[in-house]
């Protein structure tokens, strides 16, 4: 008796479709063979699996069962698949032939019932659009889609249920057909997380500003205690509400990272210890990391020139090219990563170089050495460079914000701006100025006579690189924008250099 029974594998933002064939023979010594999975976990489903039948009230086949997963070596268990399995042994064992478009997805427990699978939320409009038939998956089960298509879904509670549908020819009760939605909410501001409730430190302010509306990263210098680690936490609250498709791809990210399923989206806000591996940051290939976490929202990395220089390095090509490629037995795997990078470190080791009413104890061998450890190709990958000061003369004559949640003039500024943006990108697939392809750079941020001269005389002082002049176009774009302005002026392209070729620092 031979069956073939339909399901999926997702592998990191992946949905492909697998075939599990059955076959049972009278032949031979009454056993399980699983063949075309790499490993040798699939002996615990397997176990499983019987258990499950046995206390669902249903007869495990006591012959030569053979189970083949289609394509061969893709998967290495068959932990997210046993209920089609299940399904497969059922129809081979009392020979029922399944529909020929029905597909099955999900994993079982010990007691038969089926448990919630969040993989499936990987299952989007885009993979269901032009599939035809039944899907039947389990209950708690939660899937993007809001376009109708022939697809019915059906979300079962348990083996037993399902066979008394699938075999027995019952009828799916109301409850049990679902439409395939995931209702989501951004979570409303907090009035505590603003740039308003932080005394002095302006220039930094503004300098976050840029960088939270344009996507730029950042890495903030300064003294130790001067609010470099507030200011970060509190650029979260800063962030604009993202779109639809951020908040289902925020979603979809922490669930890859085994975060559990949540229907409240915020802006994600990572935060990794400096002792942390390069596998913990940028993840390995069969798990995401904190880069994947940080995916639509702020990775900050604190005291950042104290992290192992092989981390820190690790994370220039995840920068470019906001995603992270690794190779599995052949198989390529893709995770996101496309966040705000935000670093944050003292001027010395000591943390006093800048203090106005401290002394700094390093020598010159103490600062070259500490500064060596920030590779310069990853200090190119930040477009604002900006000191900290923190003065306790300004935090005393500054005025505390309070709860402002709304009417905030620095989140109303950025809010324009990212709207300006969204609007202007709208045919080229992209949010933001950081964004903006080498090819349309000239295009985009035009330069006037005097614009263009104050850039090149720029790049000649500083020996500016190419990646450099294109960044500065980009972040003087961003400021033209907080402004309102069409064009970009020798004011901006100034404010963007001095944030490039920081020049204050002590």
């Amino acid at each position: 008796m031979y069956c073939k029974v339909r399901t999926f594998f997702i592998k990191d933002f992946k949905v492909i479709d697998v075939c599990v064939e059955v076959t049972i023979s009278s032949r031979g010594i009454p056993r399980v063979e699983v063949t075309g999975v790499k490993g040798r976990e699939s002996a615990k489903s397997i176990k499983m699996i019987r258990t499950a039948f046995s206390n669902s009230g249903l007869e495990f086949p006591n012959k030569k069962v053979n189970i083949n997963v289609l394509p061969e070596g893709l998967i290495s268990d068959l932990a997210d698949i046993e209920f089609p399995v299940s399904m497969g042994i059922l129809f081979a064992h009392l020979g029922v032939a399944p529909g020929t478009s029905d597909l099955f997805y999900g994993g079982m427990d010990a007691a038969g019932s089926l448990v919630p699978a969040t993989k499936i939320i990987f299952m989007d409009g885009a993979w269901s659009h032009g599939r035809i038939g039944r899907l039947f998956i389990p209950e708690g089960s939660h899937y993007f889609n809001e376009s109708k298509n022939g697809l019915n879904v059906y979300k079962l509670t348990s083996l037993s249920r399902a066979a008394e549908i699938l075999i027995k020819g019952g009828q799916p009760s109301t409850g049990e057909r679902q439409s395939l939605s995931h209702n989501y909410k951004w979570k409303a501001p907090d009035g505590k997380n603003c740039f308003c409730n932080v005394l002095g430190n302006e220039n930094a302010k503004r300098a976050l500003t840029i960088s939270i509306s344009g996507h730029h990263n950042i890495l903030m210098l300064g003294p130790s205690g001067t609010g470099k680690s507030l200011l970060a936490e509190k650029s979260t609250g800063m962030f604009p509400s993202g779109t639809s498709a951020d908040a289902v791809e925020i979603i979809k990210a922490a669930v890859m990272c085994g975060q559990p399923l949540e229907n409240t989206v915020k802006t994600p806000f990572r935060c990794p210890h400096i002792s942390i591996k390069e596998t913990d940051l940028i993840g390995g290939p069969r798990m995401p990391g904190e880069a994947t976490l940080a995916h639509k929202g702020i990775l900050f990395l604190d005291e950042m020139h104290l992290f192992a220089p092989k981390v820190l390095n690790s994370l220039k090509t995840v920068v470019d090219q906001k995603k992270i490629d690794f190779n599995c037995g052949g198989i390529p795997v893709s995770y996101p990563a496309d966040f705000l990078l935000m670093g944050a470190a003292n001027s010395c080791m000591c943390g006093l170089l800048g203090a106005e009413d401290r002394q700094c104890k390093c020598n010159g061998q103490d600062l070259n050495t500490y500064n060596s450890r920030m590779n310069p190709a990853l200090l190119e990958r930040f477009d604002i460079l900006t000191h900290v000061t923190g003065a306790a003369v300004e935090a005393v004559r500054a005025k505390g914000g309070g709860n402002c949640s709304s009417g905030c003039r620095i989140k109303e500024q950025i809010n324009n701006a990212v709207a300006v943006q969204r609007e202007r990108f709208k045919s080229l697939g992209i949010s933001y100025n950081s964004q903006i392809p080498t090819d349309h750079i000239n295009s985009i941020c035009t330069l006037g006579k005097n614009t263009a001269l104050l850039l090149e005389m720029a790049v000649s002082r500083y020996g500016l690189s190419t990646r450099a002049v294109h960044r500065i176009l980009c972040v003087s774009r961003t400021v033209a924008d907080l402004e309102g302005a069409p064009e970009i002026s020798v004011a901006h392209i100034a404010e963007a250099v001095q944030y490039r070729v920081k020049n204050d620092k002590p």
